[in-house]
C-alpha cells in the first residue's frame, strides 16, 4: 500500500523492528504480573515499554503525516487511524489536548495504562471528537496500522522483519 514512498516504506519497516522489541517487553510484563519478587524488574521494563511506545506513536504519525501530504490516494483507509493517532501524539509530544476548531487546546497530561494480563502499554488520553478520555494502547493501534496496510512485498528484504540479524544464512 505504501510502495509508492520508499522513504514510507524504510520507516515502517523500522516501525516493525521497534515492534518486534515492544512485543518482548509487554510479554515480559504479562509473565511477571503479580509476581511480587519481580516488582522492581517489572516497574524498569514497564517504564521502558512506555518510553519506546510513545516514540513509536510519534514515528507512525510521521509516517501517516508523509503520506497524508503527499496526497496519496492510499491515505483515506488511513483517515481513521490517522486522527486517533493525533489525538494521543498530541498530549505525548506536547502536554496538550489535540486541537478541535473552535475549542481551545488546553494543558493535558496523558496517564499511563497497562493491561495487566497482555502487558500492553497505553495511555488515558482525552479526545476531544468523544469530549472524554479513552485509553489507546500502542499495540492495538499497531495491530489497526496492519490490518490496512500490510501488504506482500514486491521484493523480498534483506532479512525478514523479526528475523535473525546479522547471522549467516549457512
Amino acid at each position: 500500500m505504501l510502495a509508492n514512498s520508499s522513504y514510507a516504506c524504510l520507516s515502517v519497516q523500522s516501525l516493525g523492528y521497534a515492534e518486534r522489541i515492544l512485543l518482548e517487553m509487554e510479554a515480559q510484563l504479562a509473565d511477571t504480573a503479580g509476581i511480587l519478587s519481580l516488582k522492581r524488574q517489572r516497574d524498569r521494563v514497564l517504564m521502558e515499554c512506555s518510553a519506546h511506545s510513545a516514540l513509536w506513536i510519534f514515528g507512525l504519525y510521521e509516517v501517516l503525516r508523509t503520506v497524508r501530504e503527499a496526497q496519496a490516494s492510499q491515505f483515506a483507509e488511513l483517515t481513521e487511524l490517522f486522527r486517533k493517532i493525533e489525538i494521543v501524539r498530541m498530549p505525548l509530544a506536547k502536554h496538550e489536548v489535540k486541537k478541535v476548531r473552535g475549542q481551545p487546546s488546553p494543558t493535558h497530561y496523558p496517564t499511563g495504562s497497562q493491561d495487566i494480563e497482555t502487558g500492553q502499554v497505553g495511555w488515558f488520553v482525552y479526545d476531544p471528537h468523544a469530549g472524554e478520555s479513552r485509553v489507546f494502547s500502542r499495540t492495538s493501534l499497531a495491530n489497526e496500522f496492519l490490518s490496512i496496510a500490510a501488504v506482500e512485498p514486491e521484493h523480498p528484504y534483506p532479512f525478514p522483519i523479526g528475523g535473525p540479524l546479522g547471522e549467516d544464512e549457512g
